[in-house]
């Protein structure tokens, strides 16, 4: 209220100018880039050979790079050596660990030098951010788990209906079988990281969805290439197709023998949130929900860029003299 003392304009930092700050679309396009190139900096897509490491390390450093960013500003804190930051860190978390040095040769390698004394000060400034909470879900543990609790439902009485194969003829379902689904799945999961998305669902959430949208791309791949080869031809043409919300539909009925009442709205609560989440995941290739993946507008962010020059609290500020 206008009682309250502290109402009203307040001076906390010095003046910056004239010069417009970043609105909140501004920041979220850079952070949407600055997010897109992690895995290329850590991971199994790393450009630099020695920084390769497995998948979950680059989805904990975008996870902790997006929380730092929940509370803080690039105006206020380079994205840069915070990038690289959490690459560091998240590679100590994962139990995956990675010579600084070799770091700073990547950032190299991407045209975005970060020297490793910035890279350790970042370091110190990303977990105060994040107020030391290190513990992070990968989306990719779940899928793994989640086919293999799927090959076996789909074997029994309830769940063989769910299965429908492309040819017509019912056989026994293998492991295999469901092996595109998986293969695609986690390359869906390598967009999902880098978006918003694991910062508004959990994992299994976030595996299953996946799932869904896989079974949909696979599905479609093989229509497509039966018609361009005008027939059923190759092993694309075994993958069946799947009712992947059936499965969490019905997974989850009946469960009377053990003693557990399951409540059936919650069942389409998770039924409806998992459809939800399915639609954001098929989004993300339209570069929406933060995925800087697909269709990044480089002129837009070189404005961002430029504007973000005059108005940052970081770096110098004092404008280089012509000779």
């Amino acid at each position: 209220s206008e009682d309250d003392p502290n109402y009203g304009p307040t001076k906390t930092s010095k003046a910056r100018g004239s010069n417009a700050l970043l609105t909140p679309s501004d920041e979220v396009l850079l952070l949407s880039f600055y997010c897109s190139k992690i895995p290329l900096l850590i991971g199994p897509h790393a450009t630099l050979p020695r920084c390769k490491r497995d998948a979950k390390v680059a989805a904990t450093a975008s996870l902790l790079f997006r929380r730092f960013y929940l509370s803080n500003s690039v105006m206020i804190h380079d994205p840069k050596p915070m990038l690289a930051a959490a690459a560091f860190l998240a590679a100590k978390v994962e139990d995956c660990m990675l010579d600084i040095r070799y770091l700073e040769m990547g950032t190299k390698e991407m045209n975005a030098p970060v020297p490793l004394t910035d890279i350790l000060d970042a370091e110190i400034r990303l977990m105060k951010g994040i107020d030391f909470d290190l513990l992070v879900f990968s989306p990719y543990k779940t899928i793994l788990p989640i086919v293999e609790d799927l090959r076996t439902f789909l074997k029994s009485e309830r769940g063989k209906g769910l299965v429908k194969w492309k040819s017509g003829e019912k056989r026994q379902l293998v492991g295999e079988d469901l092996r595109p689904i998986h293969d695609m799945a986690m390359k869906i999961v390598d967009d999902v990281i880098v978006s918003d998305i694991p910062l508004m669902y959990a994992p299994g959430e976030v595996g299953t969805a996946a799932l869904v949208v896989a079974n949909e791309d696979v599905c479609n791949s093989v229509r497509n290439d039966n018609n361009a080869d005008g027939g059923v031809e190759g092993e694309k043409a075994e993958s069946p197709e799947i009712d992947i919300v059936g499965y969490v539909r019905s997974r989850f009925e009946d469960t009377d023998d053990s003693g557990v009442v399951v409540d059936s709205i919650a069942i389409d609560a998770l039924v409806q949130r998992v459809s939800s989440l399915a639609q954001l995941i098929r989004e993300l290739r339209e570069g929406k929900h933060g995925c800087g993946n697909y269709n990044a507008d480089m002129n837009q962010l070189k404005g961002v860029n430029k504007k973000l020059k005059k108005c940052r609290a970081w770096g110098s500020s004092e404008k280089k003299i012509k000779r």
